[in-house]
């Protein structure tokens, strides 16, 4: 009798996730040094398996460009980071120690940045575009979600899901046009 055999366990990998090099944290530069004499391609690099709609919600299943997305990836980072009040942990390390308490204007003075980033994008797009961008990039809805919402159409055919997704991707390519990640706004 032998050891039985287990099957390995593998992660599944799903539409959402791709693999993409990023800067290793943990390497030195010697090393990153050393891999490049070495000539290796990707040298101070590692792969990493990233999480699309973690970082862009709903819009990386739009099929979008790459300025695309990181314009959505961006757009959820202001509206996250704008967040005031009981939706925004406060770092205790920033606070002034001179009593214990906690200083009530840190908390606004944290996300001031975003708040007018955010303000901006709100005065350049409207209140209906803005609405169309957070219900699929905060609401984390795909095309057929966003054709009904839209549309106001329970069972959405395919012509109306492209026509949505069309619409959709033309509002983020103005974004990443006002964003700075694209030069003009593709036709």
């Amino acid at each position: 009798m032998g050891k039985p055999k287990t099957k390995e366990r593998q992660t599944e990998i799903g539409p959402d996730i791709r693999g993409v090099w990023v800067e290793a944290p943990l390497k030195t530069w010697a090393q990153t040094l050393h891999e490049l004499e070495a000539g290796i391609p990707q040298a101070g690099r590692e792969r990493v398996a990233l999480d699309r709609r973690t970082l862009m919600g709903g819009f990386c299943r739009f099929h979008g460009t790459e300025a695309q997305e990181k314009a959505a990836a961006r757009f959820k980072a202001i509206y996250e980071r704008s967040q005031v009040g009981g939706a925004k942990a406060v770092d205790p390390s920033r606070e002034p120690v001179d009593g214990g308490g906690i200083n009530p204007e840190s908390v606004i003075e944290i996300g001031a940045d975003a708040r007018s980033a955010y303000n901006r994008l709100f005065n350049h797009f409207g209140r209906d575009d803005m609405r169309r961008l957070e219900f699929v990039i905060i609401g984390d809805h795909g095309p057929t979600a966003y054709a009904r919402w839209r549309y106001r159409d329970r069972a959405p055919d395919g012509r109306a899901i492209g026509r949505a997704s069309v619409e959709l991707r033309g509002l983020v390519d103005v974004l990443a046009v006002r964003l700075g990640y694209q030069n003009l706004k593709c036709a």
